[in-house]
């Protein structure tokens, strides 16, 4: 019942139409919607009454054709979908037919009390400027009609003092039209701020949610989420899909050489380098699961160049020229541990986790600074 509901309130009143979240045209459009809904109710039922009771057949063509613009217009939105077409539109129909109502209804009926109706529907559809200018003109064409009325009108009881009640009952409704648009425009806008930075705020914490503090590269959170989106990519262009892990050589002995704060500032330094010159594709991703050991994903589309890119990666590691006494090459180095898939058929990240843990071992065992399982495809 209540997408029943929903579907309707969608239909009707926002004419199938899609907008971004507290879109202010959305409020135009129902304004619009209701406006015509009603009115187009209202013209239909004068139409009736001034062609087969009042038999007033100027006015009974003011009317129906009014209604037929309604109706149009109600069409028309739904099918164009264009806003500011059908604000124009809107209110220069309303424009129109209050004008003529007041030229052939000359006073009678109280037909000018509908014109003071006219501020809102010009200020809510178009805005505070727009609708401020168009209003101005319609009333300055309204007193122009109505002061050539006095004496004459509604069997000579229009007189100077109506018409002096007329212009003050129009501009104070005017003005109260205007600044309370106004006043909601400013309040739109102070909301429309708040909630520009309260999206921002939770970007920030989505963000923060996946980022490693230290080194500003993904946290090991992110790693299984990014690990089935590049494994299903993988498999559709059946590329070679690598989970690597790397260690940087006697980090431990680093810090206790040269202290904390420039351990922390050599894994900065790491990842900053390795993800500008070497891990730039869209492809590439680099995670820190803890301490100083990192792991990452790659596709390719040739089994050679995942080794390429980890050759590139420990090299530039080494080039950095971090100096570090107690490892045999002096300064700071790393080792890799490497699992290559290129059979899709079972999607197991434990087990290219483990066979990558494993061969990150094998390159410790090997002396270091080296890379271990990029030459070949494991099997799950």
């Amino acid at each position: 019942m209540i997408l029943q509901n929903k579907n309707l309130y969608n239909q009707i009143l926002c004419s199938n139409m899609k907008f971004s979240e507290y879109s202010s045209d959305l409020r135009k459009i129902v304004l619009i919607n209701i406006l015509l809904i009603i009115s187009g109710t209202i013209l239909l039922l004068f139409a009736i009454y001034n062609f087969f009771i009042h038999s007033d057949n100027a006015l009974f063509i003011i009317d129906f054709t009014a209604f037929l613009v309604t109706i149009f217009i109600f069409y028309d939105l739904r099918k164009s979908q264009n806003v500011k077409r059908a604000s124009i539109i809107t209110t220069g129909s309303i424009f129109i037919m209050m004008l003529a109502i007041v030229y052939f209804g000359k006073g009678h009926d109280f037909t000018l009390v509908w014109t003071v109706f006219f501020p809102m529907f010009a200020i809510f559809i178009n805005g505070t400027k727009k609708g401020l200018l168009v209003t101005l003109l319609f009333y300055a064409l309204v007193f122009s009609l109505s002061y050539q009325g006095i004496d004459k009108w509604q069997g000579g009881m229009w007189n100077e003092a109506s018409y002096a009640r007329f212009i003050v009952a129009s501009i104070g409704i005017s003005i109260i039209v205007y600044f309370f648009e106004l006043s909601f425009d400013k309040a739109y806008e102070t909301l429309e701020d708040i909630r520009k930075k309260e999206k921002q705020y939770i970007q920030t914490l989505e963000q923060c949610s996946i980022t490693d503090p230290l080194t500003r590269v993904y946290n090991r959170r992110h790693l299984t989420v990014q690990f089935d989106k590049l494994f299903e990519k993988a498999k559709k262009h059946n590329s070679y899909f690598a989970l690597y892990i790397f260690d940087v050589d006697f980090f431990k002995q680093y810090n206790d050489t040269f202290g904390h704060i420039a351990g922390d500032n050599a894994l900065q330094k790491v990842t900053q380098t390795l993800t500008k010159e070497v891990f730039k594709r869209d492809v590439d991703h680099l995670f820190r699961l803890g301490g100083e050991e990192f792991c990452g994903l790659i596709i390719a589309d040739e089994l050679q160049k995942v080794e390429f890119i980890l050759e590139k990666a420990r090299t530039t590691i080494e080039s950095l020229g971090l100096e570090h006494p107690k490892n045999p090459h002096k300064v700071l180095t790393a080792s890799f541990g490497v699992c290559v898939i290129h059979n899709f058929e079972e999607k197991d990240f434990d087990k290219m986790y483990k066979i990558a843990d494993d061969t990150l071992y094998d390159a410790k065992n090997k002396g270091r600074n080296c890379i271990v399982g990029a030459d070949k495809i494991s099997t799950l």
